[in-house]
């Protein structure tokens, strides 16, 4: 006998997984646990018959071979069939929550990290192909909707949101779904929640608002997980906890709207069990004050720092002085992108200036006048170390956009509402479900960075960090390298912002590693080539501006912050120190996580196509390469710079250094395919229209590249020259060339392309049309061709001869030699001269074609023809 069962107090997640696994275990019996939820109990006695369930004391226990479990696996918590958890042959466990000392052992185990147990069961049912009833439908979603607060609690993944979407068009009944997820309280709940915020203290621990109920009764009233939650949306705190001592036991339930602190580890010597912002526990032979006093020593203990103001402040600050003109002020914006700035007199911080103020200022015609005279005076401002969910309220009651941060009286930075949020999306909980979770803002990667990386390069990290702090510069790893890092992808070179002029620290560090330095006196840069061919890259920190579309930028010094900033896209901006005692540190201004867990790519800025164009190329590039997708607004943004023409603008060398960058990516055609389906193509390649054939060549040539290093892996051959055909090749041949001249195309690389460009479409007729072709009569046609100009036949034409005729070319023919040279045919008393060249020739098709097979038939024949030669005629094809 088969038993499908639950968790006691079973809620619809609990309820919806039985059901859907008795679809995965038809001969299964679904036994109903004990202890309902109120909604849950109504919704059985209703739906009694479709349900088809028993309980407890109707299943023989002794009968039972094989448990199915879901929505736990936590022992503890089916005490309903604790006679049975050691006997029964098979336990199958279905399950969303993280694991425990308490865990039964199962024979079969399928737990990941989503928002509901039901969406892992709708997942193996649709993978089946099982059929989904209007009523299992609505059920399901019931649970998935419970669980995850209707898609919005920080633990709802992608997953959860698709399985709804592939439920829905089953039939879902919106009736059922209102009437019960939106249940009134009944009188005692009513009653428990008045007392409950009556009673609500509220504690600020490390910047972190916790709140925490304490009340006692003498009857039980259910619902105190759903109670909790109507506390923390109604209460301002970031953690609400509720603990109610009720009919001889106390009950505790807590809330979270942050992820930095682990519910789960709050109530875990309460034995607490649940999610990481979702927990709740029962507690024996305890007070309710008792457990609030366990639980608030918990909370000291375990609640980090939360962010704050001096974590998302941007620093250096850029500042006015009082006696700026109004006209000097509104340029130094435009030229920053800022919107405001504080304004000093001496060093003291005496108001704000914003561009609106600017704005009306200059349409009075005042722009000589001093700032002074429009700034905001007495300006409210916070100190590095206030929570940022202070700043936020401070913004948001006061309609403030930035807030200066003082320390000892002076300004130290400033923290935007672009900053708040950038750090409020950087800390939600990735969406993506399973898999391992990404590191957060503030975290130490040392763990991270000892287990992925190679042990040279993690020693080059420690050399790199102790050189900066005996140099007193801060040196931080950023870009690409911590991207592919945190990714679980191999990392090779190293990019290094350092808070200092980048030039000196690279000369330190060359004498330290060696290797070859090159650096850039304009920009700040130094590359240090190493040994072993991997290369450290560094940047001064600083600021870009860009004085037209698509111009190379102008350079000033800045921050780390302002350096991240001037990055491509957010997943391009995380950071990490070098320098002790924060080596490892994780900085994360701008959502680079989150849009990393999510798969995202996102610019900083809506200019950030217009100003450089080339990001265009990139954003195809890293979404292909990654897998991920570009983000609503950026992919408008894009289009928008596309239709604009900027990147026609783009210098050609820089436009082809990029492009080389593209074409040697492994997915290179897939991105040539999105570049011309996103209309960039015809900016790069006039004339060159696109369609499903040249779809269908451009795959075609990535699956040739593909074949060809793996049969011919000793064949070197130009990617770049075999893409550029490909593109180019139904263009009449001379706008071709001209086209490839603009490109400012190296000589070597316009070598390999014209060829298959000028042979290639009348090679390919030829050779798909001829059943047989003479291996000498195939020699001379195909040799003296680029190798690339071969495989865009091969790509252009899949037909079985041209394939067989250009294999055996490149495989056979071309390797096959003759065993004379000139000294042969010198010995047989024939002077050098012109006629040797065609006479080795001839012997060689000979050859080819199978007409000699030994070296004395090859001076037989060579006798012959250079006797021909003597006797005035020339030398006759060796097949007369």
């Amino acid at each position: 006998m088969q038993v499908i069962t639950t968790h006691q107090n079973a809620d619809f997640d609990a309820l919806a997984s039985m059901v859907a696994a008795g679809k995965l275990y038809p001969q299964a019996k679904l036994v109903i646990p004990p202890g309902l939820g109120p909604n849950v109990r109504e919704f059985v006695a209703l739906y009694k018959d479709l349900l088809q369930a028993k309980t407890p004391q109707e299943v023989d226990f002794s009968s039972v071979r094989r448990l199915i479990v879901t929505d736990t696996r936590q022992r503890s918590r089916l005490p309903h069939f604790r006679p049975l958890l050691d006997k029964v042959a098979e336990i199958h466990l279905f399950d969303h929550h993280p694991p425990g000392a308490d865990d039964l052992p199962a024979t079969c185990l399928l737990a990941e990290k989503v928002g509901a147990a039901t969406t892992l069961l709708v997942e193996k049912l649709l993978e089946g192909n099982i059929r989904i009833t209007p009523f299992e439908a609505t059920l399901f979603i019931l649970g998935i909707f419970e669980d995850t607060g209707c898609l919005t609690y920080n633990r709802t993944t992608m997953r959860d949101v698709q399985a709804v979407c592939r439920l829905w068009p089953e039939g879902v009944n919106l009736e059922v779904l209102q009437t019960f997820l939106h249940q009134p309280l009944t009188g005692a709940q009513r009653g428990l929640l008045d007392n409950l915020l009556a009673a609500a203290e509220f504690r600020e621990i490390r910047g972190v608002r916790v709140g925490i109920a304490a009340v006692a009764g003498e009857e039980y009233v259910g619902g105190l997980a759903d109670l909790t939650q109507k506390l923390l949306e109604i209460v301002d705190a970031d953690l609400f906890f509720t603990v109610a001592a009720m009919a001889g036991r106390v009950y505790v339930a807590g809330r979270s709207r942050m992820r930095q602190v682990d519910l789960t580890e709050v109530l875990s010597d309460l034995g607490g069990r649940g999610h990481r912002s979702v927990v709740s526990t029962v507690v024996e032979n305890d007070t309710a004050e008792s457990v609030k006093e366990k639980l608030l020593l918990m909370l000291y203990r375990l609640i980090p720092q939360a962010r704050t103001a001096g974590s998302a402040m941007s620093s250096p600050v850029r500042t006015v002085n009082e006696d700026t003109t109004v006209a000097e002020a509104h340029k130094l914006m435009l030229r920053y992108g800022h919107s405001g700035f504080p304004v000093l007199k001496g060093d003291r911080l005496t108001g704000i200036i914003s561009r609106r103020d600017l704005d009306k200022a200059l349409h009075h015609n005042l722009g000589h006048a001093p700032v002074r005279a429009f700034m905001s005076r007495n300006p409210v401002t916070v100190s590095s170390d206030t929570p940022i969910r202070e700043v936020r309220r401070l913004m948001t009651t006061r309609d403030i956009g930035r807030l200066p941060v003082m320390e000892n009286g002076s300004l130290a930075g400033i923290v935007t509402r672009t900053d708040v949020l950038h750090l409020l999306e950087s800390e939600e909980e990735s969406p993506t479900g399973g898999g391992a979770e990404l590191p957060q803002a503030g975290d130490d990667l040392t763990p991270l960075l000892k287990t992925r990386l190679p042990q040279k390069i993690m020693g080059r990290l420690l050399i790199i960090g102790q050189a900066a702090d005996r140099e007193e510069v801060k040196v931080y790893a950023v870009g690409g390298f911590v991207r592919d890092l945190l990714l679980g992808l191999p990392v090779r070179d190293l990019d290094l912002v350092v808070e200092a002029p980048a030039i000196p620290f690279a000369e330190k560090l060359q004498r330290l590693l060696g290797g070859r330095l090159t650096t850039h006196e304009q920009f700040g840069t130094a590359a240090l080539t190493l040994g072993d061919g991997s290369a450290i890259d560094l940047v001064t920190a600083r600021q870009e501006f860009y004085a037209r579309p698509a111009a190379l930028p102008e350079v000033e010094a800045s921050g780390l912050k302002n350096d991240l900033f001037r990055r491509d896209f957010t997943v391009n901006t995380l950071a990490f120190s070098l320098n002790a005692p924060r080596f490892g540190h994780l900085f994360d201004f701008f959502g680079g996580i989150a849009d990393l867990s999510r798969g995202m790519l996102r610019v900083l800025y809506n200019l950030s196509f217009i100003e450089d164009p080339l990001r265009i190329l990139r954003a195809i590039r890293f979404e292909q390469r990654f897998g991920f997708r570009l983000e609503e607004s950026t992919r408008s943004l894009l289009q928008s710079a596309v239709r604009a023409g900027v990147v026609a603008k783009v210098g050609k060398e820089r436009l082809l250094a990029e492009l080389k960058l593209l074409f040697a990516e492994e997915k290179a055609a897939q991105m040539l395919v999105r570049l011309f389906e996103l209309g960039v193509g015809p900016q790069l390649f006039p004339g060159v229209a696109y369609g499903e054939k040249l779809r269908a060549r451009l795959l075609a040539v990535g699956e040739i590249i593909a074949w060809a290093r793996k049969t011919w892996p000793d064949t070197a051959f130009a990617r770049a020259a075999l893409f550029l055909a490909a593109i180019l090749l139904d263009l009449p041949f001379q706008e071709a060339r001209h086209l490839l001249r603009r490109l400012r195309l190296p000589k070597d690389l316009g070598q390999r392309v014209l060829p298959a460009l000028r042979e290639a479409p009348a090679l390919a007729e030829r050779l798909a049309q001829a059943e047989k072709i003479l291996p000498s009569e195939l020699n001379r046609l195909l040799s003296g061709l680029p190798v690339e100009a071969l495989l865009l036949l091969m790509a252009e034409q899949k037909h079985g001869r041209v394939w067989q005729h250009v294999t055996t070319y490149w495989e056979k023919i071309r390797l096959t030699k003759s065993e004379l040279t000139g000294h042969d045919l010198e010995a047989l008393g024939f002077p050098p001269g012109p006629a040797f060249h065609k006479v080795l020739a001839a012997v060689r098709d000979a050859c080819l074609d199978g007409r000699v097979s030994s070296r004395e038939e090859e001076l037989a024949l060579a006798r012959s023809l250079l006797a021909e030669q003597r006797e005035g005629e020339e030398p006759k094809d060796a097949s007369d």
